[in-house]
């Protein structure tokens, strides 16, 4: 493989770092939802794609690009777990899709390629499928078989809080993609430590200035630029508000960027959000449970008002 996109979460960079064990001079790229197709024009050769979501929104001009790279006679390799869009063809897409719902892709990733890989770097699936809670699947808990499941939570623990201090820093996360497909040890790296000892440290801070900050509209909770993981935000705002929804949200240029989690499955959020995201002229996607959106900065508390009366709707079903 030429050319390696992942996501630049914790199971994006454990996917990428077990592709790289194996296509070691691959060109390394993080990208996004919403940034895929305009990322996708800049590769010229085979493409691996890792923990990506197809945006219904980007899809066609996605599709775009993955024909021009398919029919410049490159390979095109496609590893996710995310909910396909409901205009997804699979007839139309250019490549092998390796998906599955129930998986993170960071397992996907080392099933699909374990004949060429050490079976230590399983290890490093675990540890993505952790990042995703998702380290309860049967391949997972094969891998962890071979391994004292203690020690890797706390490598996954540390790795995951580093992932978080570095933010956008993208050159800093394609270093620790290479470090991690030499099946090094978080634990062994000082840098790595010392990030994620002040991650933690600064976690409990930050949960008691959400406390502070927090709003509520009805059912969902909201942060809105607080500068700290737009997840995490949104886990602690309805915990402590006890609502449905949580979002840490933040100012983007003309865009909000945001992050929004359930612990509740029947609310599909996935689903919700994409339509409401689309409806406004954004988008969004992701899981059940976790997603992430962009809408244009105008109709950010139009967004949560429709967000807020879908959920009360599905409460009276």
């Amino acid at each position: 493989m030429k050319w390696i996109l992942a996501h630049a979460d914790c199971d994006g960079i454990c996917s990428c770092a077990i592709a790289f064990s194996i296509f070691k001079n691959a060109n390394i790229f993080f990208s996004h939802p919403v940034g895929l197709a305009s990322d996708l024009e800049q590769v010229d050769g085979d493409l691996l794609v890792l923990d990506i979501a197809l945006s219904s929104r980007e899809l066609d001009n996605i599709l775009k690009e993955l024909r021009r790279i398919h029919e410049n006679g490159n390979k095109i390799i496609y590893i996710d777990h995310h909910p396909l869009p409901k205009n997804f063809n699979p007839n139309l897409f250019y490549g092998e899709l390796f998906h599955s719902l129930s998986s993170s892709a960071s397992e996907l990733t080392f099933m699909k390629f374990k004949d060429y890989l050490n079976m230590e770097m399983g290890r490093i699936a675990i540890y993505g499928a952790i990042g995703d809670y998702l380290d309860r699947t049967p391949n997972i808990e094969k891998l962890l078989e071979y391994w004292d499941k203690r020690t890797l939570y706390l490598e996954s623990g540390l790795l995951i809080a580093a992932i978080e201090s570095m933010g956008r820093d993208y050159d800093m996360k394609r270093e620790l993609v290479k470090y991690l497909s030499e099946n090094k040890l978080p634990s062994d790296n000082e840098e790595i430590v010392k990030r994620a000892i002040k991650e933690a440290s600064k976690e409990e801070e930050m949960r008691k200035i959400i406390e502070k900050e927090v709003k509520t509209i009805g059912k969902i909770a909201y942060t809105l630029d607080i500068e700290w993981s737009l997840g995490k935000s949104a886990i602690y705002a309805r915990a402590i508000t006890n609502s449905i929804v949580g979002i840490g949200a933040e100012n983007r240029k003309n865009f909000i960027d945001m992050s929004l989690r359930t612990p509740f499955e029947y609310i599909k959020l996935n689903e919700i959000v994409m339509e409401i995201a689309e409806e406004l002229g954004g988008s969004g996607g992701g899981h059940k449970k976790a997603v992430g959106a962009r809408i244009p900065k105008e109709y950010f508390y139009d967004f949560l008002n429709k967000l807020n009366e879908k959920i009360l709707r599905i409460q009276k079903e």
